[in-house]
């Protein structure tokens, strides 16, 4: 009896102390994010007193920022197996450098200035070299075939033109015959110019809800810009992150540690073996590509 009372006592204290290292190091974690965006921010505002800020410019500073917190990084990951412990430091890295990029948005003001002058410089960039006698070969096109297609090419030229009200005009028509309109995938580019003319229109509302029947999760940074963009306008801060995004996100890692639990059983060894190298290979691939990395420059 005492045994036993002895054994529960010790399996007590043991998920104690599970629980306060797994708080311990959620609240560490958050604190080096954190950390780390001031920092990537502070880069940022560096580079655009040194230079015209550029699209590489996010993961220059990256790079560099990435040097001062790897340690802590990797400090989090609570794994024996070396091989196990890379392939999650690749995970956090991946994960971070996706996030902070619409993250980012909320803190840093000079990173929000930035990706909103791109978007409207390309926007006045496309408007140029639209002529309003374009027009009337689409308006022959609808008449001829007034389809999904259609409607959505004139639906283009019109918001080139700056006719905001006709262009959404003929994105609803396009939704409408399109056969497809209840998948958002086949609808995708129709949604994401219906979204862009809402923000030029003040609907932030409506841009936002668009954005997030979009966004499709597994790091859809796209989406997850243009929506946080829109939020930023609408006077939204980082205290109210799409839950979408977050849902999203949740799922991924649920995924994730799924297979993590697969991975540890050993009826289908070879077949998860052989699954991690792959993925293992895509990760690092693409985190190479980011810190431009080249093997042969070590031989």
């Amino acid at each position: 009896m005492k045994r036993s009372r002895l054994y529960f006592t010790i399996q007590q204290f043991s998920l104690m102390v599970c629980f306060f290292l797994l708080s311990v190091n959620g609240i560490y974690a958050q604190s080096y994010k954190a950390a780390f965006k001031d920092d990537m921010c502070h880069c940022i505002e560096q580079e655009n007193l040194k230079r015209r800020l550029t699209e590489n410019t996010y993961k220059t500073c990256f790079r560099e920022t990435l040097t001062k917190y790897a340690a802590q990084i990797d400090a989090q990951i609570v794994e024996e197996d070396p091989n196990h412990k890379f392939y999650k430091g690749q995970l956090a890295r991946k994960e971070l450098v996706l996030a902070l990029e619409y993250e980012l948005i909320y803190s840093c003001n000079t990173y929000f200035e930035f990706l909103e002058s791109l978007r409207v410089s390309k926007m006045f960039i496309a408007r140029e070299h639209t002529k309003e006698t374009d027009l009337e070969a689409y308006n022959q096109q609808v008449a001829l075939t007034p389809n999904s297609i259609s409607y959505f090419m004139r639906a283009q030229l019109q918001f080139k033109l700056g006719n905001l009200q006709e262009a959404a005009a003929d994105i609803n028509r396009s939704l409408d015959v399109n056969p497809y309109k209840a998948n958002v995938k086949s609808t995708r580019n129709e949604l994401l110019l219906l979204a862009w003319i809402y923000e030029e229109q003040n609907k932030f509302t409506d841009a936002i809800a668009i954005y997030d029947q979009l966004y499709s999760g597994d790091f859809d940074t796209k989406i997850a810009v243009l929506r946080a963009l829109a939020h930023k306008k609408s006077g939204g801060t980082s205290a109210s992150v799409p839950n979408v995004i977050k849902t999203n996100e949740s799922t991924n890692d649920n995924k994730n540690s799924a297979r993590g639990r697969r991975s540890a059983t050993g009826t289908v060894k070879t077949k998860v073996t052989s699954e991690q190298v792959i993925e293992k290979k895509k990760d690092t691939s693409s985190l190479k590509k980011l810190f431009k990395i080249d093997n042969k420059k070590g031989n």
